[in-house]
This record gives C-alpha cells, structure tokens and sequence, in this order.
C-alpha cells in the first residue's frame, strides 16, 4: 500500500522528503449461501480473491427409463367398435315329404334366397388379468358385448320354366357376442402387442319368409338361440398414464350356423280357410370380423 509522500521543515531550514509505503498480508473467512455438498471441495478458508472464483454447477441426471413397462395385473374397461359378417351361404330344405310341392319348383332354378353380409354396431366391456414375464405378457380376458350386426334382403323370382312368381326373403343379426380368450403379448414401454384366441358365444335372430301370392301359398318363420364357437384376433395397446391404457382390438369370431324353419300354410279361397303346407328350413353362417376401440383401467 502507497500512502504518498510529506515533507518535514527543520528549525535549521532544511527540507526533508519522505515517502511512506507498507506491505499487507491478510487472511480471513468467508461463508457460501445455498452451497450444495459438492461445493465442500472448495475451501472456506483463503484469501479473499480466492473467495471469488467461479463454482461448477450440480448436474443432476433423470433415473433411466423402463422399456418394459409394467402391465402385470387386473384391468376392467369398455370398447366400442364396428362389426361386418362373412357371406352366410344359406342353404335351404323341403320337409322330407315336400308336401308343399317347392321342390320342382326350386330345382328350375326358383330358389334365389339371399347370400346375406351383415355389418353393424357392436360394444361392450371386458375384465382380464396380465401377467409379466420380462419382456413377454401372458394373461387371459372375458367380453361381453351387445350388437347390431345385422342384414335382411327380399328377392322376387319368376323362373322361365315354373311361370310363378315368389319373393323369397332372410334375415339375420346378431344380438350379442362374447368370448373368453387366452392372450399373449410382448411389451415396448409404454406399448403391448398382442393376440389371443378362445371361446365364443353369441344369441342370434333369424327370418325365412317365401310367398307365392298367386296359390295363395306362404311360409314364414323366426329362431332365435344361442350359438357356441371360437373367436381369434390380436391387437395393440398403449399405457397413457400409470392406471390407464387405450388400444385397438381386432376380433374374428365363428358360431357355425343357425337355422330357421319356416311352415307353410294355404288358404283356400271358396272357404277361407288355412291348410298346412309343410315346411323349410334354412341353414345360415355365423361368423364375421370386429375392429372396435379400446380403455382399460388397471386395478
């Protein structure tokens, strides 16, 4: 430190000049605000320039992500989706005496009842239970959904060889369907791949109707019962949060065949009154394809 220079005046009349300087070590100590632990590498005890260096920053680093997820465990949710059926390949029969005599006339080429493709609404809900082996998941599910997959057609024939003209006409939908399925999948994070295949059931409603307007001849008839047969498909799903879990499920299912028989009846006109006329019966597929959306809520 320079403190300058005085100058001293003697009785003698002499000037004497000095020039006063000294030297200053210090020590001292100093105390860190919001210091983290890391910052105990720096000492608290220095010079006070050391006090002002810089302090390297604390770089706190995200555990790593899972790419498994985890998806073992109990789910309940809904779906909702869209339905279409398989051409139903009906197949019709006389009664084994033909009492009505439609056989010949039939065999001219006078049955033209529909090939129907039903299609509709279908939903529902579902309950299953996953179960985690490292990457792969295993589990089962059971659904139970209402529909409306449905079709009805009416044809009108006048065969060049049996000049009568009939319209003959079927209908069929199916009312509910459920099923009870083994699933496999293998998860991605957040994601599961999957398929499955099982039991299934459905309840299912038929119509077979011929009229021949002319004999005053008509058949009609309805069933409807409860189909047991297999459904397969796969899907994916996806975890949104932590207990939820959105994806799309596609279903083919297939319940053999339903049949319908329909009895004859013909009114004569001078009476009026109705005789038997025997019967048919047609017999009709069951089966189709869903792709319907998905939520799950895991328990």
């Amino acid at each position: 430190m320079d403190f300058g220079s005085r100058q001293n005046i003697f009785s003698d009349g002499q000037i004497v000049s000095i020039r006063e300087t000294t030297n200053v070590v210090k020590f001292g100590a100093n105390y860190r605000f919001n210091a983290s632990p890391e910052d105990a590498g720096y000492s608290s005890v220095g010079s006070a320039l050391a006090a002002d260096l810089p302090v390297k920053a604390t770089i706190y680093k995200a555990p790593p992500r899972s790419q498994v997820g985890n998806w073992t465990g109990w789910y309940i949710g809904g779906n909702a989706g869209y339905g279409w059926g398989s051409n139903t390949g009906p197949g019709i029969e006389t009664d084994p005496g033909d009492v009505s005599g439609i056989g010949p006339y039939f065999a001219v080429g006078g049955n033209v009842f529909p090939n129907l493709a039903p299609k509709g609404f279908i939903g529902g809900g579902q309950v299953g239970y996953d179960w985690q082996v490292n990457r792969w998941v295993f589990g089962g599910i059971a659904d139970f959904q209402g529909a409306d997959i449905t079709a009805s057609v009416q044809h009108t024939i006048t065969p060049a060889a049996f000049p009568i003209t009939t319209t003959q006409g079927l209908s069929e939908k199916l009312n509910l369907l459920g099923t009870l399925r083994a699933r496999v999948g293998w998860a991605s994070n957040d994601w599961l791949f999957y398929g499955s295949g099982g039991f299934a059931y459905g309840n299912v409603h038929s119509t077979l109707n011929l009229d021949d307007p002319a004999d005053a001849l008509s058949f009609a008839g309805s069933k409807t019962e409860t189909r047991a047969g297999w459904a397969a498909g796969g899907g994916i799903g996806y975890a949104i949060m932590p207990n939820w879990i959105i994806g799309v499920d596609y279903l083919h299912y297939d319940l053999g065949r339903a049949n319908v028989t329909a009895f004859g009846a013909v009114i004569d006109p001078a009476s009026g009154f109705v005789f038997s006329a025997g019967s048919l019966t047609a017999s009709q597929s069951v089966a189709g394809d869903i792709v319907r959306g998905v939520i799950n809520y895991k328990l």
